[in-house]
This record gives structure tokens, sequence and C-alpha cells, in this order.
């Protein structure tokens, strides 16, 4: 949707980034209005894991957003580096508990990401975690916003919840959702769902519960599994209702009661019980 170039700041000589709205789809009233809305939403959100919007009010030739430069690497690159094969629950658990953190943050304040993915967690040197892109994020009470020629299904199909992907606007359990797709691809090294193409996955996500992620690692602890489980479930009356709940049980494991998990029947076909 946008160009994005590193620049330096001559004021301070720090490196920040530079985010223009893409030259094809500047002629859409549609893309200024999304520009508009990641500036405010970037000037409401100040968090250590968020990446931080440092625009000013000074006269410019070109509409753009000036973001905070962050010096590391993305998670997909991370889980990369031990692909095939899953992430250690430890260094997991590090991660997500932050990304949940600053997620609690951002829904407190009327903000639903609704992109949640690898590609948008950025892994600093020390291992402080920050959130980018808040491009097609849900701003709680503005209208919606569509694009010209563009479907108004927005983010990354692996990670999108069911209810999205049906052209529903999104909030926190969408949110959720996709925490829990990133969880399970961590933790075993492949995400819940997996097709032939983009259009099969979608399909997948929409008319199946994931498998247990139990038969993908079958070391992992069984209240771990519960909570994964739980935060990818199709419908959302059984996910979890808020981060808020998500993030106390990964922090509290050891209060967790471990369930045997139970897929709804997919919308074709018939039902497979599996157990974690």
């Amino acid at each position: 949707m946008g160009r994005v170039y590193l620049a330096l700041d001559k004021r301070n000589q720090q490196k920040v980034v530079l985010k223009f709205p893409n030259e094809d789809l500047i002629g859409d009233i549609a893309v200024f209005e999304r520009y508009k809305r990641e500036a405010e939403i970037g000037n409401r959100l100040n968090h250590p894991h968020i990446q931080h919007l440092l625009n000013m009010d000074e006269k410019r030739r070109e509409h753009y957003l000036v973001v905070e430069y962050i010096r590391g690497t993305t998670l997909r690159a991370v889980m990369d580096k031990y692909a095939p094969g899953p992430m250690p629950v430890q260094e997991v658990l590090h991660i997500i508990l932050q990304v949940c953190d600053a997620l609690l943050y951002s829904h407190e304040h009327g903000v639903y990401h609704r992109d949640i993915k690898p590609e948008n967690i950025m892994i600093e040197e020390d291992g402080n975690v920050k959130i980018i892109d808040f491009g097609i994020a849900l701003l709680e009470g503005a209208r919606r916003v569509t694009w010209r020629g563009l479907s108004g299904t927005v983010g990354t199909p692996d990670y999108m919840s069911p209810e999205q992907l049906k052209g529903e606007r999104g909030s926190a359990g969408s949110d959720v959702y996709a925490v829990g797709a990133m969880l399970y691809e961590m933790l075993c090294g492949h995400p819940p769902f997996e097709g032939e193409n983009v259009f099969a996955v979608m399909n997948l996500h929409v008319s199946q519960d994931p498998p247990s992620l139990l038969e993908a690692n079958p070391h992992l602890s069984h209240a771990l599994a519960t909570v994964v489980m739980r935060a990818i479930r199709r419908d959302p009356e059984k996910r979890y209702h808020s981060i808020a709940d998500l993030l106390h049980d990964l922090r509290n494991l050891e209060e967790v009661k471990p369930v045997s998990y139970q897929p709804d029947a997919p919308q074709m076909g018939r039902n497979k019980r599996q157990i974690i």
C-alpha cells in the first residue's frame, strides 16, 4: 500500500523511516483517509512495544509519515532460523508476552491491529519486541474505509480470523486469533492451515478448526496447547474474548487446566475428534 524509505533526521542525526502512500493509489480518497487514520493511531499510542510515530507539524510538499527506525530483525527471520522445526518454548513466550502486552494497550485505546503476523513483529538486538505497521488497523468508532479496486477484506490469510475472511471488520477477537495462529506456528514449525494457494488456506480458516497442536509437537505442555487451541477457535464465542484473558493465561500457565480439544464440525464433511 505504500513506499518506505530509510532516512536521516538531520536535527538529531537519528535514522527514521518515511512512509509514503503508493503513487498508484494516491487518487483514491480512501488511501488518504488511511494515511490520516494511521497518523491518528500513531499519535494515540505510546508504548515500549509499539513502533513510535515521530511526525512533526512542519509543512511538507507531500504527505508522509515519519516513524521510529527499529534496529533488529523480523519475527519471521527468527522463525526461519529454526525452520522447519519449532522455536524453544521460553523464547516463544518471551516474544509473545510482549506482543500481547502491546495489543492489550492498543485495544484499551480503541485500536485493533488486524494484521498481526511475523512480518509485523520486530525483534530488537536486546530482545525487545516492537509491533509495526498499523496501516490497516481499525480505530474504534471510525467509519469503514475500502480502496478502489481492492477487496474490503484486509489482512494476511495465514493469520486472519474467519470473521475477517468473511468480510467483517475485525476486532479484539481477530487479534486474538492472529496471535494464536502465530503461537501455533512458532511452537510446531508450520501454520495451522496449509494449502495449494491462498484461497485454499482462506477456505480452511473459515470452514474448519485447526488440527491439534500436540499432534504436531507432542512435547509441549498440555496447558500451553490448551491456551493456543482456545485462541484459534473458529467460533469467536469459543475463543478468548480479549487479549487480557489470553495474556493472563500465558503468564499463569500453571493455573491453566488442560482440556481435551474437540474441534467443531467442518461446514462441509464429518467432524473428526482430536485430543490435546
